[in-house]
């Protein structure tokens, strides 16, 4: 009987915790495409007729740099 008490309270926080990171991914990365059409139409002058190309380096260089924080995020987790 308390196993099951612990089980569901542990999932409770384990559920709240993934429902944050979600919003908080899906804003981020709204706010990321704000600025990159922010930027392309101050680009084109006011208005975005098609997004420039992204090169592969810079996509590159993005993905690394994504990967390093979900690294740092992941390393909250663990005692020094």
């Amino acid at each position: 009987m308390m196993e099951e008490n612990i089980q569901s309270t542990g999932m409770n926080w384990k559920t709240k915790l993934m429902l944050f990171g979600a919003a908080a991914g899906a804003l981020v990365g709204a706010g990321a495409a704000y600025l990159y059409v922010r930027s392309v139409e101050s680009e084109q002058g006011g208005a975005a007729l098609a997004p420039r190309r992204v090169k592969p380096v810079a996509a590159v260089s993005i993905g690394l740099s994504v990967l390093s924080l979900v690294r740092q995020i992941a390393g909250l987790g663990l005692e020094d």
